[in-house]
């Protein structure tokens, strides 16, 4: 229980599946006590003794199974099949009595369903326990009410309308949510593709210019190792009550910074547990090309300081940057002439020592990647006279 509660105080510092595992771990002691709390008011139900014990009985059942399926970390398995619960529990309470309690169901199903934040979920199965709640209303309409209530068909029509908005408002909260973090993932997944060769670079520059200057890497430095070392150990005692072995993963971690981590992947050879935890470690390396790094250096540009406001700060498309199309062609020639003339390629050795030529030039401005930077219009006017590009620049 105390580490429930850890985790959900601390709920920043976890995974999306570790999240969901607990969201999962939530519903199902929600789920465990409502059950076994339902059970002392079956005698309100219309159904026989036996069925009002044992199937809340299978319904413990069941979420028993979605306590295994956590433990063997299959957490979406897990959600769709408390979801499964609730709603079964919702159509068993709801047929067997034609009480108000019923139509409350339908709220705590939605409830648990928006819960787990996931839209998809929320569509099919919301909308599903939705047109049935609006069935029930209409079918059981005079039992809800009162036999003797006034009104009951513009009542009726309340309580369906509440249900629809209901599930409408949360609807349209999911699709606008979703809207946002796909429209930020793929600027970030295009983004990260186009630079993904210039921060190759610029990690090759920074190695050369620390062996130059006799300086140290960050990740050969002994401070930052221990430094990094100590937080690991705190932070696995937090979350869990061993942390023994923590400090040698991390020492393994900073000896792959100076091995051919490729090799060492493909070599059958090698231990299955090594080449595990190289595989997971390939991806925070800090002397390569990672998307870790590619997060740090964007989330770090957000504090950079400026003068004053320029709209167009972060904007790299020659053809949004400028309104004059000389302007724009000008820009073009000094783009052209920058990747002529800039050091910016590997050479057969693995150096950055080689400037890109006409030919691969042209190929880079004819790519999908590159309409980030110059567009359609620019790219037809290079291609009618690149003869003059290669000749006067």
């Amino acid at each position: 229980m105390k580490t429930i509660i850890n985790r959900i105080l601390n709920t920043e510092f976890l995974t999306f599946n570790e999240v969901l595992r607990l969201k999962v771990a939530i519903v199902t002691v929600f789920l465990f006590v409502f059950v076994f709390l339902s059970i002392p008011l079956s005698s309100f139900n219309d159904f026989t003794l036996d069925i009002n014990i044992l199937v809340p009985l299978g319904f413990a059942l069941i979420l028993i199974l979605t306590l295994m399926l956590m433990i063997f970390n299959l957490n979406r398995w897990a959600m769709h099949l408390s979801i499964y619960t609730i709603i079964g529990l919702t159509i068993f309470y709801v047929g067997g009595s034609n009480h108000f309690y019923g139509y409350i169901l339908f709220f705590i199903t939605l409830t648990i369903i928006i819960f787990y934040q996931d839209i998809i979920t929320y569509l099919i199965y919301g909308g599903a326990i939705t047109i049935y709640g609006v069935f029930y209303t209409v079918q059981n309409g005079a039992s809800i009410l009162g036999i003797n209530s006034t009104g009951i068909e513009a009542s009726l029509f309340t309580y369906q309308i509440i249900l629809v908005g209901f599930y409408l408002v949360f609807l349209v909260q999911f699709i606008i949510s979703d809207n946002i973090y796909e429209k930020m993932n793929n600027e970030w997944v295009r983004m990260n593709k186009v630079l993904e060769k210039y921060q190759d670079f610029s990690l090759e520059y920074l190695i050369e210019l620390s062996e130059k200057n006799e300086q140290d890497l960050i990740y050969k430095n002994v401070k930052f190792q221990q430094t990094i070392s100590e937080q690991a150990v705190f932070i696995n005692e937090f979350f869990e009550e061993e942390g023994d072995n923590i400090a040698e993963f991390v020492e393994f971690y900073f000896f792959l910074h100076d091995q051919n981590i490729d090799d060492i992947i493909s070599d059958e050879s090698i231990s299955p547990v090594t080449r595990k935890y190289s595989m997971e470690f390939q991806k925070y390396l800090l002397n390569k090309r990672s998307e870790l790094v590619s997060i740090l250096f964007n989330f770090s540009t957000l504090f950079k300081g400026d003068n004053k406001y320029d709209k167009k700060r972060y904007e790299y498309s020659l053809d949004k940057l400028f309104s004059n199309k000389i302007d724009k062609l000008l820009s073009l020639a000094i783009l052209y002439k920058y990747l002529k003339t800039e050091i910016t390629q590997y050479d057969k050795w693995g150096k950055i020592e080689r400037v890109l030529n006409h030919e691969e030039i042209t190929e880079l401005f004819v790519s999908k990647e590159f309409r980030e930077f110059i567009s359609f219009e620019q790219v037809n006017f290079y291609l009618d006279n690149q003869e003059l590009f290669e000749e006067f620049l």
